[in-house]
């Protein structure tokens, strides 16, 4: 059955602490193959074989296994079958493992191997003729507002992408086109490399995975462009100094599975016979936002366990352990993902895949997939934080966002953010529409002709120094960001808007202008002519700049800062590289 084999060149690689016996190998194929339909196919256990003067051991374990067709409701008898393989191979301290409709494999083996690390992996192929043709990335941050995945791809990325602001970002996968204009694609999550190209036979397959373990052992790291995004630390000795202070849940790729049909239901089971199928497009909602962790000893802190707020579980912990952080929770364990052959617990999911982000204390160091990053940029970029903050001593004596509205009233009140843009900010400009309430763009637009655009976006609150209202207002820019280049379309929706009266006053939309008309034409010029530049306003009067820089100085010595500085720091940091990114000014109008 070996030499009937035909594989694509694609497989997980891991060193190992010894041979692998075949107890544990016949063990691990009876777990995988547990919902098989009659028989194995075939099974080969720790065979011997030489190639090119190389001793190899493999192992080989095809099975069926049957199923009702996802497009089918189970009432009737009608079942599908298809064929699983799990192929092994061992060669000097390494496991090559390929596989097929299979999981568990890793899970039954993890006393046994250990992943590629992500340095060696992601620079395993390149040299001065590799090119970057694709980056998958995810970024650090954990606010709500932060695009969370991000696919590009070019001829040489090298040369397209900026790295300015890639230590933000965390490489899951990368693909190449080395030397010898092969295309290989690179998980750096978990070992996997895949040499895209046409499938072959055993000893085809042998010869390539040969060539990859050859050159994982012979490894040795060089300066690359990759050193751009962020650093990996190594958890064994980083992990027990960090304190957890937020964890947030990726379900990107349970919801891709969904999609594609793979996973025929979600169920909620409170024993063998009581089950439900739930909608689990709620429970990724309750955990779409990240969650803060409770650093006190209620829960054994001082045993690296520590409660994690959520509104819909309250049993919900996070574990700090030798080598990873672990998830655990009363609820989230009864919930069951069921594929054809197979089902496992949503909680042993996240513990397994581990797509979850965990901040710490240690404001510029992140947890994900089972390794710590440091954006070793972060610390360095704080001091040009400083740049996008504007103090005005008005806003010290702002009370409301807008104020009280009544129908006489031909402008908002003193005090108020409103006004302060209207008499202050934007008092040169050549037109400004109040853009608040409805499908709005920004609560302020303005206009220099053929100059500049600004959206201005206000937050009042009575806190000092708060993140949760920062992230109110960084998340209203950060949506409306598409719309600073808006389509005819959603003009022509503004025209009436922007020609009547703010709701219950007689305050004019149009607050400085000739008319809404050649306001619209204006707008549409600005944007279009070559030397536009576009401004983005955060006005908050609950910021101040003084006690940022004087958080930023404690961080610069080592000094200890809350949590509220760290998220607010990740929110800036968010806010203005994702401006300076798509070409945007960043302003943060504050307190002295």
């Amino acid at each position: 059955m070996i030499d009937r084999l035909i594989l694509n060149d694609a497989a997980y690689f891991y060193r190992t602490t010894g041979k692998l016996t075949s107890t544990l190998i016949n063990s691990t194929f009876q777990l995988v193959s547990r919902n098989k339909t009659g028989r194995l196919v075939t099974k080969v256990i720790n065979e011997i074989k030489n190639y090119n003067d190389k001793v190899i051991n493999y192992s080989l374990c095809i099975f069926k296994t049957k199923g009702k067709p996802s497009f089918l409701d189970s009432a009737g008898s009608e079942e599908e079958q298809r064929y699983s393989y799990v192929l092994l191979i061992q060669y000097s301290d390494m496991l090559i493992v390929s596989k097929k409709n299979v999981s568990g494999v890793e899970k039954s083996l993890s006393k046994y191997i250990n992943e590629i690390d992500y340095v060696t992996i992601s620079r395993l192929f390149l040299n001065d003729r590799a090119f970057f043709e694709k980056f998958s990335m995810s970024n650090m941050d954990v606010s709500d507002t932060a695009v969370r995945r991000r696919n590009i791809e070019a001829m040489n990325l090298k040369s397209s992408f900026s790295p300015i602001y890639a230590s933000k970002y965390i490489l899951n996968s990368i693909r190449i086109k080395d030397q010898d204009s092969n295309r290989i694609t690179l998980a750096l999550n978990t070992s996997k490399i895949n040499r895209l190209g046409k499938k072959g036979s055993f000893n085809d397959y042998l010869r390539w995975a040969i060539e990859v373990v050859d050159k994982i052992k012979n490894f040795q790291p060089q300066e690359s462009y990759l050193d751009n995004f962020s650093t990996p630390l190594k958890v064994q000795e980083t992990l027990s100094k960090l304190i957890p202070s937020s964890v947030l849940f990726h379900f990107g790729e349970l919801l891709d599975q969904l999609d594609r049909g793979d996973i025929e239901r979600i169920e909620y089971r409170t024993d063998e016979h009581k089950k439900r199928s739930i909608d689990f497009q709620k429970i990724i909602n309750s955990f779409n936002t990240f969650c803060e962790i409770n650093v006190s000893n209620i829960d054994g802190a001082e045993r690296g366990i520590y409660r994690v707020t959520s509104s819909i579980d309250k049993s919900l912990r996070l574990k700090k352990l030798k080598n990873s952080i672990k998830i655990s929770s009363s609820k989230l364990k009864n919930i069951y993902i069921v594929y054809a052959a197979s089902e496992i617990r949503l909680i042993d999911y996240i513990n397994n895949m581990q797509n979850f982000i965990v901040t710490f204390s240690e404001f510029d160091i992140v947890y994900t997939n089972k390794k710590l990053f440091k954006d070793s940029k972060l610390l360095a970029n704080l001091e040009s934080f400083i740049d996008v903050f504007e103090e005005y001593s008005a806003l010290e004596d702002i009370l409301s966002e807008k104020g009280n509205i009544a129908s006489h009233m031909t402008h908002f009140e003193s005090n108020t953010l409103f006004d302060f843009v209207d008499s202050v900010l934007a008092v040169n400009a050549d037109y400004l529409f109040c853009d608040d309430l409805g499908n709005e763009f920004a609560d302020f637009i303005s206009i220099d002709n053929q100059k500049n655009v600004s959206f201005y976006h206000a937050k009042h609150a009575s806190s000092q120094f708060s993140a949760s209202d920062f992230q109110v207002v960084i998340g209203q820019a950060l949506k409306n960001i598409g719309n600073m280049t808006p389509s005819t379309a959603q003009l022509e929706q503004k025209r009436t808007r922007w020609s009547s009266h703010y709701t219950g006053s007689g305050i004019e939309m149009m607050r400085k202008g000739d008319s809404v008309e050649n306001g619209i034409t204006s707008f549409t010029k600005t944007l279009n002519h070559p030397n536009t530049t576009n401004h983005i306003y955060i006005v908050v009067n609950y910021i101040s700049k003084n006690r940022v820089l004087s958080e930023l100085n404690e961080l610069r010595q080592g000094g200890n800062t809350s949590a509220q500085t760290i998220q607010l720091l990740w929110l800036l940091s968010s806010f203005i590289s994702t401006c300076r990114e798509l070409g945007f000014q960043a302003h943060i109008t504050c307190k002295p």
